[in-house]
C-alpha cells in the first residue's frame, strides 16, 4: 500500500472524537497499552478540547475506508499552549498515525498537507514537537524541511517550518 492510495479528508467537529484518540496515540507513541503520561489531562485539554475545527486537520483514511491517522492545527499564546510552542502566529501540528499504517507514508502525506493548511491560514510557518525516543518521525520532519529551534530538559525537541 502506499501513501497516495489513502484518501485526505479535512476535519470537522464531528472529528474530535478521533482527534482524542489520535491525542492519546502520541501520548503512548502508539503503545496502547502503556501508561499514560502525568501530564495527559492537561495535554487533552489544550489538543482536544481547545482545538477548533475552523483551525484545520486531515484525517487520512485507508483504501478500505479505515482511519489511518491524522494531523490537526492547534494556535497557542505565552500562556497557553503546547509543546511545539514557537510564537503566537505559527500554529502547532499534532500527528498521530495508527500503528497499522506507520512506515507507509501517510506521515508525510498529513504533514505535506498541514504545510500547505497552515500557508492557507497565512501563518508564516507550522511548528512540531517531537520527543527524543522518537529518532524516525525527528528524521521525517528534518527530511521535510523542519528546523531544531529548541531542544526542552523534558526530553523533546521543537522544531519549525518556515514560509
Amino acid at each position: 500500500m502506499s501513501a497516495s492510495e489513502f484518501t485526505l479528508v479535512p476535519t470537522t467537529e464531528s472529528d474530535r472524537t478521533y482527534i482524542a484518540r489520535l491525542n492519546f496515540l502520541t501520548d503512548v507513541f502508539g503503545d496502547e497499552h502503556a501508561d499514560i503520561g502525568a501530564d495527559f489531562l492537561e495535554d487533552y485539554r489544550f489538543y482536544v478540547k481547545q482545538w477548533d475545527p475552523t483551525n484545520g486537520g486531515l484525517i487520512a483514511w485507508s483504501p478500505k475506508m479505515i482511519p489511518a491517522g491524522g494531523a490537526w492545527l492547534v494556535w497557542g499564546n505565552n500562556n497557553d499552549h503546547g509543546y511545539g510552542y514557537v510564537s503566537e502566529d505559527i500554529p502547532e501540528v499534532a500527528i498521530a498515525i495508527e500503528p497499522r499504517y506507520r512506515g507507509k507514508g501517510v506521515g508525510s502525506i498529513l504533514l505535506n498537507k498541514s504545510l500547505e493548511l497552515a500557508r492557507t491560514l497565512g501563518a508564516p510557518g507550522l511548528s512540531l514537537s517531537v520527543d527524543d525516543g522518537n529518532p524516525r518521525a525527528k528524521k521525517l520532519y528534518e527530511r521535510l524541511g523542519f528546523q531544531h529551534i529548541r531542544h526542552s530538559d523534558a526530553g523533546f525537541s521543537i522544531m519549525c517550518y518556515r514560509f
